[in-house]
């Protein structure tokens, strides 16, 4: 599908929610994020992955996009989890950029500016750090902080970068970096690993911006730390093989 022109020939951003479940938080995430993209003056679509959603996520969008048709709506309906949902985000996105953003409203959406700006300078990528200078954190748990900065120092480490949040889904990629890191494999919350690992080792430039995190204000998360120490130490075997296919074959 061709990306649609914009008026000023800029580029055409996408933006990709998985959402399951999300009534009390989507709508206001929704209107907060696009009222700052259209101040901003960016193009841009925001495309909505219902992750089977038993409540009235689906109606909420619905009624939002009526209103503001940048916004649409798709259903998952094969297997669930936040993986999933991404990768049928990035089957329907136009855009020749995309942003991957949570429904609970915890991402800033003068972030998401940010980083489309990042791309607009000529970055293939651009990854969030929670934790580094300048960005500002809101009632982050404190187990979820221990495991999360053992879990970043550990993937620093071992990829040899010194960069400190792997495990942040909130990242952008152009199109290309997308199309040479496919298939994505991962199911669950371990595709934040797949797709910036496999970013890196593929020698795509990317920029790196503190980026601030707030707790949802309302309904639950599914996230688990300590359910995917094993599912992101898979991830990050399985990245990093294939690149060393990929390198012996050439």
């Amino acid at each position: 599908m061709a990306e649609p022109a914009t008026p000023d020939g800029g580029l055409f951003f996408s933006v990709v929610m998985p959402a399951y479940n999300e009534e009390a938080v989507i709508e206001k995430t929704l209107l907060d994020l696009t009222d700052y993209l259209d101040k901003e003056g960016f193009h841009y679509e925001v495309i909505v992955v219902d992750d089977g959603s038993a409540d009235r996520t689906g109606a909420i969008v619905a009624s939002v996009s009526e209103q503001r048709p940048q916004v649409r709506c798709v259903r998952n309906e094969g297997p669930g989890g936040f993986g999933f949902a991404i990768r049928k985000g990035l089957e329907s996105y136009q855009g020749e950029a995309v942003v991957i953003v949570t429904a609970d409203g915890a991402d800033a959406p003068k972030d998401v500016a940010a980083y489309f700006r990042k791309i607009e300078e000529g970055f293939d990528a651009c990854f969030g750090s929670r934790f580094s200078g300048g960005a500002v954190v809101k009632d982050y748990p404190k187990l979820k902080l221990l495991m999360n900065r053992a879990s970043n120092m550990f993937l620093s480490l071992v990829l040899r970068r010194r960069y400190d949040d792997f495990t942040n889904g909130f990242k952008c990629y152009r199109r290309e970096v997308i199309d040479a890191i496919s298939p994505i494999v991962s199911g669950q919350f371990n595709i934040t690993i797949e797709l910036s690992v496999k970013t890196i080792l593929g020698g795509w430039k990317y920029a790196v911006v503190p980026n601030d995190w707030s707790e949802r204000e309302g309904g639950a998360s599914s996230f688990n730390v300590v359910k995917l120490i094993r599912p992101y130490f898979v991830t990050l075997i399985y990245c990093m093989s294939e690149s060393y296919i990929k390198r012996v074959r050439r």
